[in-house]
Parts: C-alpha cells; structure tokens; sequence
C-alpha cells in the first residue's frame, strides 16, 4: 500500500492514498518535472520488461480508442507493479464537482464511457477498473480522457493469481459473477460497474431534502440501472453504447436539480475569501445571498482531502465571530438529520454518512476547488527503447522436427472474446466465424490457411504456424479451410470428418486432431483417422456421421478456394495477402512483424478493430484503400540524427558519401528540414558501394567525426565531404574537419585504420536486410523510396505522413511514439 511521502520507483512521491488496502491507488508528484500523476499499485510478480510488453500489447489493441489515458510510467517496485497515470485538470468523479449531478450532465459522461469501453468490449477485452478514483468528467466541454486505468486489468490477470484483476474494484462495483469465483472481468462485469457508478452519480445527494430520501432518481430510469446490474450476467445490456443511448433518452425526462439556493443572511456585507485581489468586502441590501466565490488555485492536498467520501462536499472556511451561533445551528441540525438518515434512509446514506452532514450546511460551502493543469513533460518508461542500428545477424530458428509432442497453446485464451466480427464477412476475403478460427478478433493479424490434411507440405506449415503462434499470441489468428487435392485419395474425406467434427465439437476438437495429424506423415485412410479421433477423446464419433456433417463447410471451401485461384496446397493469406507454400519459421515471423507494423499503423491512424481485416485485406489483395502502403522497420538506434526526436515523419537513409546520386539528393533533403523543422527528421546509415574505392574511407572520417564532435561535428563534416565531392584527398579532408572545428589529423588516422568498420558493416547489413539494393534508398516511417526524387514527389510523400502522423497523435498516441509504430 502506498504510504504518503514514499517515493515509488524512484520517480514518483505519494501526496496521498484514496484506494483500497488490496491495489491502492494514490496521488503522487513526480519529482523531475512536479507535475501530479495517479498511481496504481498492483500485487503482481513480475519484471518492469514483462509489465511492458504486456501494456505494448494492450495499447495495439486499443489504438484509435478515445478516452483512455495510456500509462506514462510503469515499474516494479517493493515487490509489486504499478502503473502512473497523468492526473487530469478536472479530478475524478469520486472528488467535489460545481453543480448537481443532473440527468443530461451523467448521461453525457455515460456516453464518454461507453466511446471508450465499446471499442475493448468489441474485441472481448474488459477494461476492468471501472471505479470512481479512475473517472474523470474530462476538461470544459467533456474533453479529454475519461478512463485512468487502462492496461492494469491485464497485468494483474496476465501475472497475478486467478481473479486478481478482479480485487481492482470496491465490491460494490464487483459483479456477482467475480465475488462468486476466481475470474477475470469481462465486458459485461464493465457494464456491472458502469450502472452502479452511473446509479451513485445520480443518487448523490443535492440538498436537505434530497439527503433525507437519498437522492432523487425517478423510477424508470432506476429500473433501467437495476437491469444493467442484473445478477446474471446474461441478462446484463451486451452493447455498452445501446445502453447508454437509451439512459440518455431517460434522462432527458428527469426533471433537472437545481442547486438549492443559498439561505439568507442578516449582515449587511457578505465575507470573501481572504486575499483576493480582485474582491473586497462589499457593502449590499438586505435581504442578500452568499455569492459563488472565484475558483481557487490550491494544493493537491486540499483537492483529494485525506478521507474524501464519494462526491463528499467540501469543508467550510473560518467565518466571522458574528456568524458562528449560526454555524453551530446548523451543524447541529445536520448531526439531527445524520440521525434520521441513519434510522431510515438506505444503505447508500448509511455510507455516505459524511455527505449527509455536510449537505445539510449549503450556506457554508467552501470556494470551488480547481487543480492546476498538469501537462505531460518527461517521456513514457513504457516505450522501448529505440533497438540498436543493427544487431548480430539471428541464428535461422531451427526447422520444425517432423514430429512435435502433443502441446500446443490453448485455441482461445481464457476471458477473451469472440473469434470474427460481422463486418469481416464482407470483406473481400471473408472470415464468417463459422469456420474453424484458433485466435480472437482483437488479433491485427489474420492467417487464412487453405490446406489440404493429407498434403505432408501443409502438415509442415502448419507445425510453423503454430510456433508462430507461440511467438506472436493473440496478435495471431488463424483462419482455417479446406483444399484437398485429387492427386491424395484420402483427402476429401478427411476434410470432411474434421469439417463435421469441427462443427459438432467446436475449433479445440478440430485444432486438438489437426496437431495430431500434423505430427506426421502418414496418410489419412479411415482406419488412422478413426485411431487419431480415438487419441483425442472422440472414438465414440462415426467417421460416417462427422462426414455428413461437415460436407457443406468443405464444399463453400471449395467454392470460395476457386474464386481466389487456389490450386495447390498450401496456400495462405496473411491480411488478404497471398502466401504460396510453406514458409520457414524464421521466414514466417518476418511477415507477420511486417504485416503487424502495417495493421498497428491503421489502427493508430483511426482504423477501427472491427474495420481492421476488411481494410488490410483490401489493401493487399486487391489494392484497394489509403493504407496500401507497406512499411519496413529502419531503427534509428545510434546512428545521426537531424532534427526532432519527436518529428512526426522519419526519413532514415541509406547513402554513400561518393555516389552522385546521394549528393543530388542532398539540396531536396536540406529544404525539406528547413520547411518541416518540427516535424520532419533525418537518420544517416552509412552503405558504402564497392565500386567507389574511396567511400568507405569516408564513411569512417564521417563516423569519427561524429564519435569525436557529436552530432554536430557528423553534420559539419557531412556537409563539407557532399559539397566537395570530387577534391578528397588526404589533404582537403583535414582541411575541412579543421573548419569543423575538429583535429583532422587524429580523424584521418581512424578512417585510415578502419576504426568504425564494424559499424558501418552493421549499416549495410541492416540495408541488405531491408532490401536496399543501391543508393540513395530512404525509408519514410518504414516506406522505401529508391533513388534521388525531385522536390515535388518527396514532399508529397512527406505530406502524406504527416496527415497519417497527426491522425495518429488526434487519436491518442504521443508525438515521440508515432515511428515507433513502424520500428517497434
């Protein structure tokens, strides 16, 4: 538990806890930059790097979602995990608010909620920390992020006991089903939350009168909430935004709540707050009112009082000794109406007993509470770093043996969704979800694998498939259907028994007896498929029967494999683009992670989960859509840099300081830094041609140059070696690195000793690896460009990229984050 004053992760101090004991949440500054972020605290075991791959892989399956505040911190510390959140202007709705929490104000935040939640929800994902400390109205207007929990759901659940994300909420906002059992939170224990906390919102006690009776909420709209906490969860609202659409509806028939007006007093001036230039003590008639006083900039303390109940009012300040019998009164009066509510109101009055003596006392309201706004400085610990410029080529993982032992991951994770939206049904290769599908929808990348069971080339691509599996997870789904060959006699048939059994068994019975099979070559005849049917648990299944079953499943297969041509086995589509024959695991991984930049980057540009395969799909296979655009991973790593580390458009080069094509690149590149200086930066890569018998030697002047004179004496000497290209002897590189202001001399001995050879060797690898065939080649946040372009065409590319990267930033992500899309 966070206690105040500690310094957690040696980053953050805690102002003050407001959670519970089990996962406290707390108030904290941040001592670097003072700006005030929540803390989250989970009983979790695991390493600051699993935390973030973890929330990594949530934040992709939540790009584009408004609403979510994303974690700028995250870390182990004393044992347990924490995530921080940057604390919003506005507080949360568990804090004091201006005004009564009327119909149409909490049906407006309902609505921000379900623009959130509906996203997640659709992809099977729980948001899971529905409580009021993690809400927010937002900023004037109801902009800005309304949920504050966003990825601690699933690393209590992905690292801590069973039911572990479920100890995140208060009880009362823990559906029957997670006080029942050990289980994570799903979509519908969100709606749970939703409609106590929505329920609470509007129950919240406005005046005397209101205190009394416990809120006033009329009976259909309490109805409708009561629905939405139902017992079962089946009986539950499945679409949060239905849900609120229709709580909107009843609230614009609830009589609005004014606030109570102010009761009169018998003084002639009326007491302002102490201090404030702008207001003195003004003398007015009688009878007269308490104003509204200004808004006061205060102390956090004072913003999340130490024992603040839900929506508690705050305290009254110091009056004048000519009102304190009227003070005491009232008091008193509150204390006899505490008693009441005590007797006879409901057991949200008995818990908001707080609430009932301060309401009782209007007269007495403090100025209004409103906390600085905290902007955001220092970057997130969440986001890897950037990788190296290269890495040591990687060992080809191993071929996958002939025979595996019968393990495979489970075909749909536990607390995960459904496996197809209805959308991809239309997409123009269809997914209907009827078909065997080992993954969920929430998956940016979609394999459709067209096999034939009796093809040993199709048993060998799918024991790949499976260790990609392994790899990428739910990232992963895999789609499969029916080819067989004439040529295997045996195929048609068993296509249809594991069609049927797929059907009558569901895709763990189909994807169980497909590894099996694939464990060998063996032919499929009768007697061995009713011999792997009976290893698996399902002996007592006619091979007749399961046939009959699944006959129409392997003849739309068919169908569907003749509309795309597929004659041969195997034959996939990864996002709808074609993959003939197997593929090498290492081979295999290379596009899937190529493909996933692509998918990551439409969805952080506004591609919605559900539209996400359709869209995709669409760009490979027929070439259709604006996200067409394949991207390669150019890390920055250690290389030179020109320009903003946060510049929305990256543009890494592969250059040869000898090829002329790479100097008439150069005037193009200078203007387009000098037109987009904040948003447009440059990465040099060194990829020295051997026809040029003096590049490498430059490359390495070049890259001393930058070892001895940072960044600033690499660009220098760049400059001088493009600008006299054809005058390098010894004795004009000396003379320009003095210019520099750097020891020509000592460069000289370097770049004639090799020195940096080894990083430029990594330069060039990484351009063979991406497929640089000469120079100049760019890469423009991961599109290759070959050859020097005119003015015109580059900046059209570069203005492209930047609509695509402010989409991106609209839709949530950080301005430093957006090439890390393209270069995870």
């Amino acid at each position: 538990m966070f206690a105040s004053g500690s310094v957690v992760g040696g980053r953050f101090r805690v102002l003050r806890n407001f959670g519970s004991a089990a996962n406290s949440i707390a108030l904290a500054e941040e001592l670097r930059s003072a700006r005030r972020v929540w803390l989250v605290q989970i009983g979790v075991t695991a390493s600051e790097a699993q935390i973030g791959l973890t929330l990594e892989q949530q934040g992709r399956f939540a790009l584009g979602v408004p609403g979510l505040a994303r974690p700028v911190a995250s870390g182990v510390d004393a044992g347990a995990a924490f995530l921080a959140f940057a604390a919003p202007l506005s507080g949360s709705v568990a804090d004091a608010h201006v005004g009564p929490w009327s119909g149409a104000r909490v049906a407006a935040l309902a609505t921000r909620i379900a623009g959130a939640l509906a996203p997640l929800h659709d992809q099977g994902i729980a948001y899971g920390c529905l409580r009021p400390e993690l809400v927010a109205e937002g900023d004037a207007g109801g902009a800005g992020d309304v949920l504050f929990g966003f990825g601690v759901a699933a690393v209590a659940t992905a690292f801590g006991a069973a039911g572990e994300a479920s100890q995140l909420l208060p009880p009362e906002y823990r559906a029957p089903e997670l006080r029942a059992s050990l289980l994570a939170p799903t979509p519908a224990s969100d709606v749970y939350a939703l409609s106590v906390l929505l329920r609470e919102l509007l129950m919240a006690p406005q005046s005397a009168a209101e205190s009394a009776s416990g809120g006033a909420i009329s009976s259909e709209l309490e109805a409708y909430l009561a629905g939405a906490a139902a017992a079962d969860a089946r009986a539950r609202p499945r679409d949060v935004r239905a849900f609120t659409a229709q709580l909107a509806r009843l609230a614009q028939l609830e009589p609005e709540r004014s606030p109570v007006a102010p009761p009169l007093v018998e003084s002639a001036q009326v007491a302002l707050p102490e201090g404030d230039p702008g207001f003195s003590a003004l003398p007015v008639a009688l009878p007269v009112a308490l104003p509204t006083p200004m808004p006061a900039i205060v102390d956090p303390s004072v913003l999340y009082p130490p024992s603040a109940p839900l929506f508690a009012v705050p305290s009254a300040p110091t009056r004048s000794s000519t009102s304190s019998l009227g003070v005491w009164l009232f008091v008193g009066a509150g204390l006899l109406l505490m008693v009441v509510g005590v007797v006879g109101a409901t057991f949200f009055a008995v818990r908001r007993a707080a609430v009932l003596v301060k309401a009782a006392s209007p007269a007495l309201h403090a100025p209004v509470v409103v906390a600085p706004r905290f902007v955001p400085t220092s970057p997130s610990t969440t986001a890897t770093e950037e990788p190296p410029p290269f890495a040591p080529p990687v060992p080809e993982t191993p071929p996958i043996p002939d025979k595996l032992p019968h393990a495979h991951p489970p075909v749909v994770a536990p607390g995960i969704g459904p496996a197809s939206f209805p959308e991809e049904a239309r997409a123009a290769l269809p997914v209907l979800g009827s078909e065997p599908i080992w993954g969920t929808r929430n998956a940016p990348l979609t394999w459709v694998l067209f096999g034939d069971l009796d093809c040993p080339h199709t048993r060998r691509a799918w024991r790949a498939l499976e260790v990609a599996k392994l790899t990428f997870g739910d990232d992963l789904r895999i789609v499969f259907r029916h080819r067989p060959l004439r040529e295997h006699p045996n195929a048609l048939d068993a296509a249809r028994v594991l069609a049927g059994l797929a059907r009558e068994r569901g895709p763990l019975a189909f994807f169980d007896v497909l590894h099996r099979i694939s464990r060998d070559d063996a032919s499929l005849t009768s007697e061995h498929l009713q011999a792997v049917l009976g290893a698996a648990g399902y002996g007592g299944s006619k091979l007749s029967e399961l046939a009959r079953a699944g006959d129409s499943a392997v003849r739309s297969d068919l169908q569907l494999a003749g509309q795309f041509a597929v004659k041969s086995t195997p034959f996939s589509f990864l996002n709808g683009q074609p993959v003939d024959g197997e593929r090498a695991p290492a081979e295999l991984e290379r596009l899937l992670l190529d493909e996933r930049r692509s998918a990551t980057w439409s969805l952080a540009a506004g591609v919605s989960p559900a539209a996400l395969y359709g869209t995709r799909t669409s760009s490979n296979l027929i070439g259709v859509g604006e996200q067409a655009a394949s991207r390669v991973c150019a890390p920055v790593g250690a290389s030179p840099v020109r320009g903003p580390a946060d510049a929305l458009v990256t543009v890494v080069e592969f250059s040869d300081f000898e090829c002329p094509f790479c100097r008439q690149a150069e005037p193009t590149l200078h203007k387009l830094l000098d037109r987009y200086p904040r948003d447009v930066r440059l990465v040099w890569k060194n990829y020295p041609l051997p026809q040029h018998k003096n590049a490498r030697l430059l490359a390495n002047f070049a890259a001393d140059a930058s070892a001895r004179g940072s960044s600033v004496g690499f660009w220098a000497v760049h400059d001088a070696l493009f600008a006299h290209q054809e005058e390098l002897d010894d004795g004009a590189l000396g003379e320009l690195a003095g210019k520099a202001g750097l020891d020509g001399a000592l460069l000289l001995i370097s770049a004639h000793a090799g020195v940096h050879d080894a990083a430029i060797h990594a330069d060039m690898a990484l351009g063979q690896k991406l497929g640089v065939k000469g120079t100049p080649t760019f890469f423009v946040n991961g599109r290759r460009v070959q050859g020097a372009l005119a003015l015109d065409q580059f900046e059209a590319l570069i203005q492209e990229e930047l609509k695509s990267g402010q989409r991106i930033v609209a839709h949530g992500v950080a301005r430093k984050d957006v090439y890390g899309l393209v270069c995870e």
